[in-house]
């Protein structure tokens, strides 16, 4: 905008000082300099005098052809991992029971979980007998990146917990996998085990989770099944054991 009014106040400046000489010009002519032939003063070498004005050879408007600015916001959606430190997509140090396959690509996404693993307690007849126990029924847990910002929900997929479902918020890509292998680097005492999974179906977008082939869950805590309360009297209630965990997301 500044460029503008600067340009436009030089165009005038020379339009005003045009006119000025005009009028000199006209009063010269009828008796400015005696000789009739207009009041101008030749310059030094005898040329039209320099009115201060640039001569372009084309009339001057005093518009010029300013370009509004082009740069505008965009609304798409950024990276979920745009911003995190470079060690954010860093494949994690595991146990070769779970070590991702030769050629399962590099880290597409790296979330942490932050939710429950629920259990119900289920009544099983064995040989004539009947026990109880928690069974999983799947996870709860939002998905967040590495400034804690929900960026996505994990939970039982309709194949139930045996199919695990991870879902992007932004754009409804979800993937849904399968184990492959386990691991408990603490013996398994206090958390639930770090897992290896395949995908096995894609969907709902375009997002980095439609190319995902490989999962890892790894340094996890909590959410182990509760040891005790799950009788006759207990059968068909719930208990949601909270747990945390990082998941990394694999593909080409």
């Amino acid at each position: 905008m500044r460029r503008v009014l600067a340009l436009w106040g030089i165009a005038t400046f020379g339009v005003v000082v045009g006119t000025m000489q005009a009028c000199g010009g006209s009063g010269g002519g009828s008796g400015g300099n005696g000789n009739g032939t207009g009041g101008s003063t030749p310059g030094p070498d005898g040329g039209t005098p320099d009115t201060g004005v640039p001569d372009t050879g084309m009339p001057d408007t005093g518009v010029t052809d300013a370009t509004p600015p082009t740069d505008a916001p965009s609304d798409a959606p950024s990276d979920t991992d745009a911003g995190c430190p470079a060690g954010w997509l860093v494949a994690p140090v595991v146990d070769p029971p779970i070590a991702l396959p030769d050629g399962g690509g590099g880290v597409l996404i790296h979330a942490i979980g932050t939710g429950t693993q629920d259990y119900a307690c289920t009544a099983v007849t064995v040989d004539g007998g009947t026990s109880y126990s928690w069974v999983f029924t799947g996870p709860e847990a939002d998905l967040a990146d590495c400034a804690m910002n929900t960026i996505g929900k994990h939970f039982a997929s309709d194949g139930g917990p045996g199919a695990p479902e991870w879902m992007t918020l932004h754009d409804g890509t979800y993937v849904i996998g399968k184990k492959l292998a386990a691991d408990t680097p603490d013996g398994g005492g206090s958390a639930i085990p770090w897992l290896l999974l395949e995908a096995t179906e894609h969907g709902g977008g375009t997002g980095p989770l439609s190319l995902v082939d490989y999962v890892q869950r790894v340094r996890t805590a909590g959410g182990l099944a509760p040891s005790t309360g799950c009788d006759a009297t207990t059968v068909g209630t719930t208990s949601n054991v909270a747990y945390t965990a990082d998941y990394y997301f694999f593909g080409p």
